[in-house]
């Protein structure tokens, strides 16, 4: 029997096929669950949501350099942000996302002093090496992304200083 698959497009802007598995269509959850930690580490440009639990592997760990942002639900800033951080890190290639909800992670937002949202932290090396706070335009966020990319300091270490 063929397999028939249907593609569905995601934030990162690549298809993902959705193979039929017992007569079901998998899920993007479960397709994202597809990806080896091989994948997870050698790959730019991926934007995923992380907790605590998996913050040492997913970006302290990481061999590519990895920007968080620490946001929560309720924070219009952060929604605002978003789309735009996301698209810069997709469009780069050469850092990867990942999204902390503060609500949800209280402990580890406490661990790095966390007290505005949206709070933007690069991390390379498992060491944090710049940071903002706060809605940036679209050009300065853009500069940041290839700013932590290419290793340059972007912005400070201590997003409130």
């Amino acid at each position: 029997m063929p397999t028939t698959g249907l593609v569905v497009s995601c934030r990162a802007s690549t298809a993902l096929v959705a193979a039929k598995h017992r007569g079901s269509i998998l899920s993007l959850k479960q397709q994202a669950r597809l990806y080896t930690d091989e994948q997870r580490k050698a790959s730019g440009g991926r934007v995923f949501e992380t907790t605590a639990a998996q913050f040492d592997k997913d970006v302290l760990d990481s061999d590519i350099p990895t920007i968080v942002d620490f946001y929560a639900e309720w924070c219009q800033p952060c929604k605002m942000l978003a789309p735009l951080l996301s698209k810069a890190v997709e469009k780069d290639g050469r850092v990867n996302l990942a999204k902390i909800n503060v609500d949800e992670n209280l402990d580890l937002a406490g661990d790095y002093k966390i007290s505005s949202l949206p709070t933007v932290m690069a991390f390379r090396g498992g060491e944090p090496v710049a940071a903002f706070i706060g809605m940036r335009p679209p050009a300065a966020i853009s500069e940041f992304v290839k700013d932590v990319a290419e290793g340059k300091e972007a912005g400070s270490a201590n997003p409130s200083a």
